[in-house]
């Protein structure tokens, strides 16, 4: 796990709300708190959706509502003059992100060896974290995917110049 410090905040956060960069994650929870304290949970309802609705969307086989739709509603609730007190989002990639980058790094870990990878995104007393971890369900000591993961996610800081402090 490793620990990230944005220093650009305001162009990570169009970033994470005005972009597709990050549209290979789910949205698993967020917190925000502004003149009243928001609890989201990415769990997707499926009786909300129509059966036709959860094939169009490719909702099928998914646990989390895809970033996609969610950071619609999120930046909504941002949006305004003020910035919120607190920001606490915990994206998961895809699975289609997990195996690619098992495939890349030449893992000998499977896909149903990983529980998820996760941006865990903190903007808190004015300073903005990510944490990029792993969840496993074997025990493993090779850190190669999960460097990988956390190097990924540091390429596309740096392909959109936002400064960091890793």
């Amino acid at each position: 796990m490793q620990t990230i410090e944005i220093l650009d905040i305001k162009p990570f956060m169009q970033l994470l709300l005005q972009t597709d960069e990050l549209d290979a994650y789910e949205l698993v929870s967020a917190q925000l708190r502004t003149d009243m304290f928001y609890t989201l949970d990415g769990h997707i309802q499926p009786e909300f959706f129509s059966p036709q609705e959860k094939d169009e969307l490719q909702l099928t086989d998914l646990v989390y509502l895809p970033w996609q739709f969610a950071k619609e509603r999120m930046f909504a609730l941002i949006r305004g003059k003020k910035t919120p007190s607190l920001l606490r989002i915990i994206l998961k990639s895809n699975n289609r992100h997990i195996h690619s980058l098992l495939c890349a790094t030449h893992s000998s870990l499977q896909p149903q060896d990983i529980d998820g990878m996760f941006l865990n995104i903190l903007f808190q007393d004015k300073h903005l974290h990510i944490t990029c971890g792993i969840s496993y369900h074997i025990f493993t000591q090779d850190k190669t995917l999960e460097d990988e993961f956390t190097q990924q996610t540091l390429a596309l800081l740096r392909s959109r110049q936002i400064t960091f402090l890793s």
